[in-house]
């Protein structure tokens, strides 16, 4: 199996491993977006910084930077996520046999600096061998595990490639993500009546029993291969001698089909209201969008342009879906195809999270061929 070109895996696992070792949690990606400006600008990038760290109360905003190229073509757009989840802080990297690993204590981070050091080895190895490639914009997010607010506060105006990559997904490269979830939260506000709750309970309406009954009922998690629904939080503070009259749930909703969470919102809203019609009290349902769904055709020109170097370096090609957004959400919303990548880690999101060797180098190798393998197909 070819590894793709020019790539200098010591130099790609010392970043890769640098940079999970940056602290860089959801609004706190300062560290981490002055060290990924150091390395473009290094690399002969122009950088800049938008305003959205101020709006979301985060310590730096989304950088968007661009690379002249050394040959015509259509521009290119890559784009990672700065964050990464909690436990996110104190990192410490290491090689554990054939993968990269934490040590326990936190998540490793390869979710997204996989994406980052390889998208960093790949221009740097296209530049050392004098290899041909087109201009190439780089845009690089804050608070992506938030729901994708940073890219939601994101202005494309600047970007004029037509063509995009979020390297941004878990499973082995190749994987070309053309399908994913439009998202809702939801919060439920149950009012109830309080009351001693040792002399007087029966005058009482416990709005967490009001909350209890409305879950029961609920169709929760799996809905079906396109819908997931979750209560992420249930929130009732008090001492236990009162029944409490306040209590929140907190959810979400998302499918690959917009129309399915619609209908998915509608039914627990019934389902909420009548519980607490039913226990005689009041609830307040509120439901917030989160992000668009993506919706790609395989033959779309990003899609086939990782496909043709997928196979140049010798890696399966899969076009699927994923129950996971990303910053490709909000790109192809507003008028970029952007397809995701898998990048080939394992275990995200827990702090068994790990990093393959062998996928990292390829990773960076399919970079390699999608930005130079496009000028030589020309």
């Amino acid at each position: 199996m070819k590894r793709g070109r020019m790539i200098d895996t010591d130099r790609l696992y010392s970043i890769f491993m640098e940079l999970c070792a940056v602290d860089s949690e959801p609004l706190g990606e300062r560290l981490m977006a002055d060290r990924m400006t150091v390395q473009l600008q290094a690399l002969g990038f122009t950088v800049t910084e938008d305003d959205t760290g101020g709006k979301i109360g985060g310590n730096a905003g989304n950088l968007y930077a661009r690379l002249a190229g050394t040959a015509p073509g259509e521009p290119l757009l890559f784009s990672c996520h700065l964050d990464r989840v909690v436990p996110g802080v104190g990192v410490k990297p290491r090689i554990e046999g054939d993968a990269i690993v934490s040590d326990g204590s936190t998540v490793l981070g390869a979710d997204d600096a996989a994406g980052l050091a390889a998208l960093l080895e790949a221009v740097t190895a296209l530049q050392e061998s004098g290899s041909l490639y087109p201009a190439i914009e780089v845009v690089l997010t804050v608070a992506e595990e938030l729901a994708l607010v940073g890219s939601s506060h994101f202005d494309l105006s600047p970007v004029v490639s037509r063509i995009g990559f979020v390297l941004d997904a878990g499973g082995p490269v190749g994987g070309i993500v053309v399908r994913a979830p439009q998202q809702y939260k939801f919060t439920a506000q149950f009012h109830g009546r309080s009351a001693h709750a040792g002399i007087a309970p029966e005058q009482g309406i416990s709005a967490i029993q009001m909350a209890a009954l409305a879950i029961s009922r609920m169709e929760l998690l799996r809905i079906d291969e396109e819908t997931t629904a979750n209560i992420g939080s249930i929130s009732a503070v008090g001492p236990t001698n009162i029944v409490p009259e306040r209590c929140e749930l907190r959810g979400e909703v998302r499918s690959l089909d917009p129309a399915k969470v619609q209908f998915q919102l509608a039914r627990l809203t019934e389902v909420i209201e009548t519980a607490a019609n039913e226990s005689g009290g009041t609830v307040t349902v509120t439901t917030t969008p989160c992000y668009p769904a993506l919706r790609l055709n395989e033959t779309c020109e990003p899609a086939q342009r990782a496909a043709r170097a997928a196979e140049r370096i010798g890696v399966p090609v899969r076009f699927s879906g994923s129950g996971g957004g990303s910053d490709a959400n909000y790109f192809n919303e507003r008028g970029v195809p952007t397809v995701v990548l898998c990048c080939g880690y394992e275990k995200v999101h827990t702090t068994a999270e790990r990093m393959p060797l062998d996928q990292l180098a390829l990773l960076a190798g399919w970079v390699t061929e999608i930005i130079a393998g496009g000028v030589a197909e020309a």
